[in-house]
């Protein structure tokens, strides 16, 4: 089949991608810069580096917090460009006490490390509660100056995690407060204005993460029911396209769901929240979710969706977009959604791999 859609290049504010496939977020691992090369390489039109904390970072991941720990990017946007591949920064706060956790691992991170996590579940757990307006500001500085950095290091989009701590805001699982930050899209909000002080002249991808109630997945994110007003503000704080998704703060298994998930079976088992946010916005919005044929991402480019997320596929074959481009799609190696080396990596600080590959 000729795939017409899926490789018209499309502009999205001061930034043309060549065609519609995205590396949905994914981190790497200690080794990063062979993955962006094969991806990029590969002919994927944008990669989102994923993970980038806008504060010190916490267990080996990238912060986007000063010049030396934004350093290793710099290969990575070198990597894309020589390509032709676009490349996001995905900023993101954890969703707990980075100070109080930070120092606790400090002290006691070899000697007791059940402590350590014990204290990260509970922070995790009321963080968004506890969090002192003074600190509020602090970390909404700290967005706005990560992504200067990120317009200064060469970035082509800045997407916002809109789980994290973003997600325990939006969520009334985590949000109790009574004082004004109480308003469940007040922070949602405050972050993606201070990305855009930050960096004017990029567009903004914001990672709309959403609770799905029958049946009851996510526990983070935004409703079902909050998306028409959520894309509106959203909008109006000057976001240029959306990456939806289910939103997280439960197990892993249901986010990156694997073949057997009991609930998302099958090709693109997130397009329902694509879809529903999609009736709200003439924005571009970014489809995940299990996405493996040429002719699924095509039928979804089709109807309207202007951007496919995939990220276990491309690691299984990141020479898919090459191969489907050049009538070659029957040589695709195709994910099986085993969850082994890709999301077991991620759990465990090692470098992602796939059981595919030998």
């Amino acid at each position: 089949a000729i795939m017409t859609h899926l490789f018209d290049p499309i502009t999205i504010g001061n930034t043309t991608l060549k065609n519609r496939i995205v590396f949905a977020p994914s981190s790497f691992g200690p080794d990063g810069a062979e993955w962006y090369e094969a991806l990029a390489k590969g002919g994927c039109g944008m990669i989102v580096a994923a993970d980038l904390s806008v504060v010190p970072s916490m267990f080996g991941g990238i912060a986007l917090d000063s010049d030396a720990s934004a350093a290793p990017l710099r290969k990575a946007i070198e990597i894309c460009h020589q390509y032709d591949c676009k490349i996001s920064a995905q900023l993101f706060h954890p969703e707990y006490d980075v100070i109080k956790i930070r120092e606790l691992y400090r002290l006691e991170g070899r000697t007791n490390p059940q402590k350590v996590r014990a204290e990260l579940a509970l922070s995790t757990k009321t963080f968004c509660d506890t969090v002192s307006p003074e600190h509020i500001q602090d970390i909404l500085a700290a967005y706005e100056a990560a992504a200067r950095r990120a317009a200064d290091l060469g970035f082509d989009m800045i997407q916002i995690h809109g789980d994290r701590l973003t997600g325990s805001f939006t969520s009334p699982n985590f949000n109790h407060r009574t004082d004004e930050w109480g308003a469940w899209d007040r922070f949602a909000l405050e972050a993606v204005r201070a990305v855009r002080r930050g960096a004017p002249a990029l567009p903004l991808d914001y990672k709309l993460t959403v609770r799905t109630e029958d049946p009851a997945y996510g526990r983070g994110g935004i409703s079902m029911a909050q998306v028409p007003e959520f894309v509106r503000s959203l909008e109006e704080a000057s976001i240029d396209c959306f990456h939806v998704s289910l939103a997280n703060h439960t197990v892993t298994e249901d986010t990156i769901p694997p073949a057997k998930h009991p609930y998302f079976q099958g090709e693109a088992c997130f397009s329902f929240l694509a879809r529903l946010v999609k009736k709200h916005t003439e924005k571009p919005v970014c489809c995940v979710g299990k996405i493996q044929s040429p002719e699924t991402a095509e039928a979804l480019c089709e109807e309207g969706i202007e951007l496919i997320g995939m990220c276990r596929q491309l690691i299984a074959d990141p020479q898919w977009p090459e191969k489907v481009r050049t009538g070659r799609a029957g040589e695709i190696t195709r994910c099986l959604y085993c969850n082994k080396k890709c999301v077991g990596a991620l759990k465990t600080g090692q470098t992602v791999g796939c059981v595919l590959h030998s």
